[in-house]
């Protein structure tokens, strides 16, 4: 469906998308945000604690110092410490200069060297692309088998292409503890569906359907598990993936059925734009009706982890399209094309169009009360926002975010460089010990990291 905010002329999406920082109101929520402003009585005594991981693919602009673009377009803050000016890039995120830290020189050892198209599938795991299993548990999933158990969603992973892609360009972020990718949900409707739609049907009827779905699952077990007995070791690792996605079907069905008498949120599915397309209607509507599903998702408490894979880490995606769709050249265009004339300042202009999203979703984050907890949504929730490879498919120095938990002693403020010794998986741990989960090791962390905590 067409929208208003569709855009032809590149002048005219830059000097426009910040209008659309301002998402309208939820309708169909303003008894939970109510709620939120006026019923202290709802705090649980065990608030929530939420974790949301953001992702883009394929870098930013970074002109070295004696370029022309340098003061303007570079993405990473020029200043250490406290004291740093935000660039074109990054400047519409000013307004959360304290509640965001930006972090620079982390990046993941062990896929410096790997091809960089495929960064994406080891941003939360860390693995050794090396090893038997290709990947490992990524940190969201760690997080969700800890948290979990009190919503309905043990984690939502969302993508702006949905599926898992293929090894080499894949289109998750979450990845299971035998390293198999998770699927992704890739539209505003089907993460609408996922969450808020209804099931049709009496109870006993659903509950059937359940049931018989759990039966056929039961009964070609055995035969699959006598299977992998009598297989090549490769054909052994692809039936594994099946079984994987059995097991986690199992789950998802054993976890409906136990949440089939818990009616779920009144959210109406006209208070978003869920069936836009980002090529043929620009991005802009795309993107900020994901970003509103997820404030939706932990404004209802349906979910406390989140991951989103805005773009993904390849030059064929559909994501890679979207700068064409602003009036800008394609997305590997620009970070391939930087030594052409105006190169790094057409990049530099993409990054601050994806920042100026990112702004929209902590201005909503940040101005919603918490329901069920003291503060703002962004001060019960971590986000960190951030990219596998810095320029031109380097996969050192990741550009990163980290931004919110307040409450849960992160201190802002500040830009933080950190020396290419220091894994990103140190930050991985530190957020999830600092979110309750009891661990002191985690993929090839070395320690955690102090500068980020109060």
């Amino acid at each position: 469906m067409k929208n208003r905010y569709m855009f032809t002329d590149r002048r005219t999406i830059l000097r426009s998308a910040g209008a659309s920082l301002l998402l309208p109101g939820l309708a169909s929520l303003t008894p939970l945000l109510a709620q939120a402003q006026d019923d202290s009585a709802n705090k649980t005594k065990e608030a929530p604690k939420r974790l949301c991981f953001v992702f883009f693919g394929m870098g930013v602009s970074l002109p070295p110092k004696d370029h022309v673009a340098h003061n303007d377009w570079h993405w990473f803050p020029h200043d250490l410490g406290r004291d740093y000016t935000f660039t074109k890039s990054i400047a519409a995120l000013e307004p959360y200069r304290g509640k965001i830290s930006f972090l620079s020189g982390l990046s993941h050892p062990r896929t410096r060297t790997m091809y960089s198209h495929s960064t994406g599938g080891y941003f939360l795991s860390g693995a050794d692309p090396e090893a038997p299993a290709g990947n490992s548990i990524s940190a969201d999933q760690l997080y969700a088998q800890h948290v979990g158990v009190h919503t309905r969603y043990p984690y939502i992973t969302m993508a702006s292409e949905g599926g898992i892609g293929d090894f080499r360009r894949p289109n998750t972020l979450s990845y299971t503890s035998s390293g198999q990718p998770i699927p992704s949900i890739g539209t505003p409707r089907a993460v609408f569906n996922e969450m808020f739609g209804v099931q049709k049907g009496s109870k006993a009827d659903i509950q059937r359907a359940f049931r018989r779905d759990k039966s056929i699952l039961d009964a070609v077990a055995p035969d699959l598990q006598n299977l992998q007995r009598k297989i090549s070791a490769q054909d052994r690792a692809r039936l594994e993936q099946y079984l994987t996605a059995v097991r986690a079907l199992e789950t998802r069905l054993d976890r409906a059925e136990a949440w089939l008498g818990i009616p779920k949120p009144d959210v109406a599915a006209t208070d978003f734009t869920l069936d836009t397309d980002p090529i043929e209607d620009g991005p802009t509507s795309f993107i900020d009706a994901m970003y509103q599903l997820m404030h939706t998702a932990f404004l209802t408490d349906s979910t406390r982890m989140i991951t989103y894979m805005k773009v993904k880490e390849s030059p064929g995606g559909l994501a890679a399209r979207f700068p064409e769709a602003l009036g800008l050249p394609h997305h590997h265009s620009l970070s391939h094309d930087f030594n052409e004339e105006g190169g790094f300042e057409r990049w530099g202009q993409y990054d601050s169009y994806l920042s100026e999203r990112f702004a929209g979703f902590l201005k909503m984050m940040d101005e919603t009360n918490d329901p069920h907890a003291e503060g703002s949504l962004l001060d019960n929730t971590l986000i960190l926002y951030g990219s596998g490879t810095s320029d031109v498919h380097n996969p050192r120095n990741f550009p990163l975010i980290l931004a919110g938990g307040k409450n849960f002693g992160l201190k802002h403020g500040h830009h933080l460089r950190f020396e290419e010794s220091v894994p990103m998986t140190n930050l991985l741990l530190t957020l999830m010990q600092q979110l309750g989960l009891e661990t002191d090791k985690f993929s090839d962390s070395t320690g955690t990291i102090s500068e980020i905590l109060i």
